[in-house]
């Protein structure tokens, strides 16, 4: 015997409110009894984390830890739906069918919803047999967890051993037989999620902002060598100075696959003769995975290098511009180039979660035309942003939601008007649990945590049960937003990295590491 599952007409990703078809087929070399046939469309979100090495505890005699006390694992069931495929409910339940040999085909179908279903305790139960790398870290342990609502997560990749989210149907051919095991097929699929509602567009701006000066004087001393070779030109004794304004539409939103809406703004702040040139520049997202398995908590950092200019000798301005002059810098050096599609939306989830940065580091210097010297200032500005995925919903969805009473708030703020760099924030800790609720620490999602009742999710199930996902564009998404993304050039973790269970798991890193240097800047929002 042998069972299979094939799609109809597969997607690149499946979102919510999408229907989800194909048949199984079941191949029989003999005949064979057959109780039930049974397809589940699952999702998980699985974390596993070591725990560290307390005061006085010791590896055994043989140098190994025991791995049920130092591993904490969570498997979150997102998603569970059951249907019957075989016998079909006008059949009669409770007994035993005897198939020809042959090839046997039954469809199924599912929808999408638009939550998770981790807070359905009917779907704990009945996934309680789903343990984690073996270790009995399944259902049961879950329970003792609340649990977040919010929209499906996207599908999550590249850390083995330690995070993922994926999705997947399964079949399970039950024979009655206790001599004869149950036969199983899975086929997985990524998710990428509708967006949350956005607000609706206005003239406001979030922008980071930073001062910039050069020093006075002739910088370059060299001497004359060829007789093709000019002096250097006597520069004034009044250096340029002025600003650097980054702005993104308010509040700010990046959208998977697509070019940043990014404006970037020099102002002219003193009289001087010489102009200012930008050298060089550079636009890095920074995505923050926060890694939560019962009382162990990390944060992995992961980055992309979204584009990156050196060499350049563009103008701005001119040494004629009276003061507080704004030019604006050409945008096709960054206008044409898209998120990169190992970018996962912004998104919370009981046990992990993703949210991200974006840096602009602009590099100026000064001069004549056709002699800029080698004085240059390079100048970090740092944004707080959220990634959509770009898929929009339906139109008779957002009408729903805006017909409620008290609809649900955009998940989006604007940038705040302070930061802390990363490299002053501590590992994350241990999070002693709450007196009045002992099987749940204050982590993500929780009212400890965020300081106010749990938000409400961007839709509810009830809205869109007759909606369908209006067909559109469906852009590539890889899933794998991490480990081998084409445009992440490094990645660090902010807590001490741990070996992991599985020989395929990620090996030792670097401890707290952090490239960025100089990030910050004045933040706030344009009207």
């Amino acid at each position: 015997m042998s069972v299979r599952i094939q799609f109809d007409n597969p997607h690149t990703f499946y979102t919510n409110l999408d229907f989800i078809s194909g048949r199984i087929i079941l191949s029989l070399t003999s005949e064979e009894t057959i109780q039930a046939i049974v397809a589940k469309l699952e999702g998980e979100s699985r974390t596993q984390l070591m725990r560290p090495l307390g005061p006085g505890q010791n590896s055994n005699y043989h140098g190994r830890r025991d791995t049920r006390q130092a591993v904490a694992g969570e498997n979150h069931k997102i998603l569970y739906k059951v249907l019957q495929v075989w016998p079909t409910a006008d059949t009669s339940a409770g007994l035993s069918y005897t198939l020809r040999p042959g090839q046997h085909e039954y469809p199924f179908r599912f929808k999408i919803p638009l939550n998770n279903g981790c807070a359905d305790p009917t779907s704990q139960q009945m996934g309680l047999g789903s343990g984690f790398g073996g270790l009995g870290l399944g259902g049961l342990q879950q329970m003792q967890y609340r649990h977040v609502k919010k929209t499906l997560p996207p599908s999550l990749t590249g850390f083995p051993g330690e995070a993922e989210i994926r999705y997947y149907v399964k079949v399970t051919v039950q024979r009655p037989s206790l001599f004869k095991e149950n036969r199983r097929s899975a086929i997985g699929f990524k998710f990428l999620p509708i967006e949350p509602p956005r607000p609706p567009p206005t003239s406001n701006e979030a922008f980071a902002r930073r001062p910039f000066a050069f020093q006075a004087g002739l910088v370059s001393h060299a001497k004359k060598t060829s007789m093709f070779k000019k002096n250097p030109t006597k520069l004034s004794d009044t250096a340029p100075s002025g600003e650097i304004d980054a702005r993104l539409p308010s509040p700010a939103i990046l959208t998977c696959n697509e070019s940043i809406p990014l404006r970037i703004i020099a102002r002219k702040l003193n009289e001087s003769s010489e102009n200012v040139f930008l050298v060089s520049l550079q636009i890095r997202l920074f995505g923050y995975t926060e890694v939560r398995a019962q009382d162990i908590a990390r944060k992995e950092t992961s980055n992309w290098m979204l584009m990156s200019s050196n060499g350049l000798s563009i103008p701005i301005g001119s040494p004629s511009d009276p003061l507080k002059t704004e030019t604006i810098l050409d945008k096709s050096l960054w206008d044409s180039i898209p998120l990169p599609n190992t970018v996962a939306p912004s998104f919370q989830t009981c046990n992990l979660s993703r949210s991200y940065e974006m840096e602009v580091r602009v590099g100026l210097g000064y001069g004549v035309i056709g002699e800029i010297q080698p004085q240059t200032i390079t100048l970090p500005l740092l944004f707080q942003v959220q990634i959509f995925s770009g898929i929009k919903p339906p139109a008779a969805l957002l009408a729903a939601v805006a017909s409620q009473p008290h609809g649900p708030p955009i998940p989006v703020r604007p940038s705040t008007a302070t930061h802390i760099p990363v490299s002053n924030v501590p590992p994350p800790t241990p999070i002693t649990p709450l007196a009045s609720d002992p099987l749940y620490p204050p982590q993500l999602g929780t009212p400890a945590a965020m300081g106010a009742e749990e938000a409400p999710p961007s839709y509810e199930d009830a809205m869109a049960e007759d909606i369908t996902q209006a067909d559109g564009p469906r852009r590539e998404y890889s899933g794998v937003t991490d480990v081998n993304a084409p445009n992440m050039d490094e990645k660090q973790s902010a807590a001490p990295r741990y070996s992991t269970l599985f020989s395929g798991g990620r090996g030792g890193g670097n401890s707290g590491g952090n490239s960025r240097g100089g990030s910050g800047g004045g933040f706030g929002a344009v009207v």
